[in-house]
């Protein structure tokens, strides 16, 4: 089987996807295909075939994410990852190469990403409309407030780690490095080697500037918080793939502009990531039918001429 096979890359990627791995990597994935090996069996079959560390390669390349851990039975194995699961970490880890990717074919993959994810995410997100599951990744919108009392009740180390959405589509220049992650087992990014530890002061800190700078906040108060724009975000994007828009990431607060109390800064204008507040005529205009209920508007409001209601 050759490495776009037993990588599962994409018509869109095949262009570059040489780029993704060193050529041990690409041979070693064509001599796994879909086996399962400990890392003493898949280090001495790497050093049988390439004068390298062997164990030093293979968690190289976990942490790549060009080969993946599973668990069973008898302890931890690994086997190759996918093209799915590598180029979010390429773009993350590895932006300059990704960026020497002409726009086109980095455009294509993004939509492609979007829409795979869109069809992977879509069974899960009608599981929680139909109430046979709780809640999934990036669940509900959060308030500013409603993100800081979360990560003070948090138990769990909390790491930052580049946005994955942004630094796959580069659709614009917010910051990036506002991802705080909570889970660290297999496969995550804490166990691959990835993140800044941060304290609970820290992590609040990232939150208010992303605030400011017009990231709004999603959770589902186990994994993660992201801190993510209209124009980047998947799970947004994915929603509008699927028609859920609203219900996931879930609406659960309603809009209030009051007119009377608004000094026409157009801060709001700029801070809102659906253009749901106008500037004509030197005039505020709150166009309510393009709003997610994100609430950063709110937040962001110095004369607190913009309210939320909980639905």
């Amino acid at each position: 089987m050759n490495f776009l096979t037993c990588f599962k890359v994409p018509e869109v990627a095949k262009s570059m996807a040489h780029l993704l791995v060193t050529p041990e990597e690409r041979k070693i994935i064509e001599i796994i295909e879909d086996d399962i090996y400990s890392i003493k069996d898949l280090s001495t079959l790497i050093e049988k075939k390439f004068n390298v560390n062997g164990e030093e390669l293979v968690r190289k390349m976990y942490k790549r994410a060009v080969l993946n851990k599973v668990e069973v039975s008898d302890g931890i194995y690994y086997k190759t990852s996918e093209f799915y699961d590598r180029i979010a970490y390429f773009c993350q880890y590895e932006t300059d190469i990704w960026l020497s990717v002409p726009r086109k074919i980095r455009d294509e993959i993004d939509d492609w990403y979007v829409t795979t994810y869109a069809e992977t995410a879509e069974p899960r997100v009608k599981e929680v409309i139909d109430g046979k599951k709780d809640v999934i990744e990036n669940a509900y919108f959060f308030t500013l407030q409603e993100t800081l009392d979360l990560i003070d009740s948090l138990d769990k180390q909390i790491y930052s780690v580049p946005c994955n959405c942004n630094a796959v589509s580069q659709r614009c220049e917010k910051d990036k490095d506002v991802c705080l992650l909570f889970e660290t087992g297999i496969n995550t990014q804490w166990d691959r080697g990835h993140g800044k530890l941060l304290t609970k002061d820290e992590a609040k800190a990232i939150v208010v500037r992303a605030d400011k700078n017009g990231l709004m906040h999603t959770s589902e108060t186990d994994q993660a918080i992201c801190n993510c724009c209209g124009c980047c975000c998947y799970p947004i994007r994915a929603s509008k793939v699927i028609g859920t828009t609203g219900i996931w990431p879930k609406r659960r607060y309603d809009i209030i502009w009051e007119e009377s109390k608004c000094v026409n800064c157009g801060r709001c204008v700029k801070i809102c990531n659906f253009g749901a507040f106008v500037k004509e005529d030197k005039k505020i205009r709150y166009v309510e039918e393009k709003c997610l209920g994100c609430t950063i508007c709110s937040s962001q409001c110095h004369v607190k001429a913009i309210k939320i209601k909980k639905i």
